[in-house]
């Protein structure tokens, strides 16, 4: 993707080992404290308040994430030359055109569908094969949910203040606090986002929640189990096993 060279992989290494380690040690808990916390929901049933406890989670495991990433990711950006910058705003360009395309006023029905589609499919891996009234319920819920393009704005313009940022030769520094305020913080989104990300987290609980009261024995029990191994695989891959704490 960035085209690196030998020389910039090797003074990046520790950097990246050091965010390794660090997503070992303070970030597994979270993710193992989350799925903890799904699993029970899901012995029991989910509701509002579960789904809304699990998404305040995720927020933030969202938000840790992204700080460690622009940690590490900035230092390395800071040492692009010319070509890479060119071939990652060409990059960029060409995403953007794409979406673009996807997201024509004519393309809405095929997007409806394919936004369905993917919701299934996700759900499949977690419960298995959905029934025709399971599947109504995707379609249903999935058909309210924002449409993407504020988002897509929003990331090509952020993405073009990257692409000045690297070409006016900005401090490592100054790239991690810029990567902080747009994807951690997202300090100037645009209120019109900020409504959009609302409605699609109220059309995640009921999706969940609608879906849950339709869920045969075998389907509650592949979720269950999913979650609880992926519980356990985040405990086992701790030095000292831990699952940090919920507040909620």
């Amino acid at each position: 993707y960035l085209g690196l060279d030998g020389s910039q992989m090797a003074s990046w290494s520790p950097t990246l080992d050091v965010a390794l380690a660090q997503h070992r040690e303070q970030e597994l808990p979270f993710l193992a404290a989350f799925f903890d916390s799904a699993q029970n929901d899901a012995r029991k049933g989910f509701n509002n308040a579960d789904v809304n406890c699990l998404l305040d989670q995720f927020e933030v495991i969202y938000r840790r994430h992204f700080t460690l990433a622009a940690e590490a990711a900035a230092p390395l950006l800071a040492t692009l030359d010319k070509q890479q910058i060119d071939a990652l705003e060409r990059t960029f360009r060409e995403e953007a055109r794409e979406d673009a395309d996807d997201n024509a006023p004519e393309n809405a029905p095929k997007r409806e569908r394919k936004r369905a589609e993917r919701y299934e499919d996700n759900m499949q891996w977690w419960v298995g094969k959905l029934t025709d009234q399971q599947r109504a319920i995707v379609r249903d819920v999935t058909a309210s949910m924002p449409e993407t393009n504020t988002w897509y704005a929003y990331r090509d313009a952020k993405r073009r203040e990257l692409i000045a940022l690297l070409r006016g030769q900005a401090s490592a520094q100054r790239i991690e606090d810029f990567l902080y305020d747009w994807l951690v913080e997202y300090r100037d989104m645009p209120a019109t986002l900020e409504r959009a990300q609302t409605d699609m987290r109220r059309g995640f609980t009921d999706l969940l929640v609608r879906l849950d009261a339709t869920w045969n024995p075998g389907q509650r029990r592949k979720l269950i189990g999913r979650l609880t191994r992926l519980r356990g695989d985040f405990m086992a891959l701790q030095r000292q096993a831990r699952m940090a704490p919920v507040g909620c």
